[in-house]
């Protein structure tokens, strides 16, 4: 079964591991999803979160054969700006409005992200911690992507998130530790993509936290990042589509 609950979180600390990467079992789905890779870390394969995230799609890769990989790598991206041309936008879906017009045509380069997100089943999100949160690219993408009428609507009852039943799994990794009670004050990266993520419907999220990317000596650096890398091998691995 799936290790994956709605508060899964990987702290890494001191473990090797033995076992080859792609040791596990061929499951073949009968079925086709499609994962949406989400790189938010400009230092390619240098990335510890993007190694780990790595681990962990050629594990799943290797149960389900079939399983779409689609990557957007956002250092590499030229997102377009919510600018004064074409913020209004932003408005008129908030007034239940669909786009028209000049608007409707400025809007087609962020629609297509939109789309693009909406069309997975599952996200993975690499990232590192920047200035105790996310980098701004990351940033910008989410707020490019999180409109009304495509991602959240407003019902009677409130807000209602319109991406269900799908799952997140975020890769971050971060200079520093977080592991006491005064240090967790200065981590607003994982609260903040629950609550933005949550909001747009997505509750399920599991977190493998890289920590300590730049404290320690060499040899303890090693230990915290082959750990990091056993458990995105177990969690790919078992992992339940």
């Amino acid at each position: 079964m799936s290790r994956f609950d709605g508060r899964t979180q990987i702290k890494v600390k001191c473990i090797t591991h033995s076992k080859p990467i792609l040791e596990s079992r061929s499951v073949y789905s009968g079925f086709m999803k499609k994962i949406l890779h989400i790189i938010a870390s400009p230092r390619e394969d240098a990335s510890h979160s993007l190694q780990v995230a790595q681990v962990f799609l050629q594990n799943i890769k290797h149960n389900y054969p079939d399983l779409i990989l689609d990557e957007l790598n956002l250092a590499k991206e030229d997102l377009p700006p919510l600018s004064v041309k074409n913020v209004s936008g932003k408005y008129v879906l908030l007034e239940g409005k669909d786009l028209f017009g000049r608007l409707k045509e400025s809007w087609s380069e962020i629609i297509q992200y939109i789309e693009q997100f909406l069309s997975a089943d599952f996200y993975v999100i690499s990232t590192p911690m920047w200035n105790f949160n996310i980098p701004y690219m990351l940033k910008h993408y989410i707020d490019l992507i999180v409109q009304p009428k495509y991602l959240f609507r407003h019902a009677k009852t409130g807000v209602e998130g319109l991406v269900k039943n799908k799952k997140m799994l975020v890769v971050t990794s971060m200079g520093g530790s977080y592991d006491t009670e005064t240090s967790r004050n200065f981590d607003f990266q994982e609260p903040y993509l629950r609550t933005i993520f949550g909001f747009i419907g997505i509750k399920e999220m599991a977190f493998i936290k890289v920590e300590g990317m730049d404290t320690g000596s060499e040899e303890q650096v090693k230990k915290r990042l082959e750990e990091a890398l056993f458990e995105a091998q177990k969690l790919g691995s078992g992992w339940e589509l």
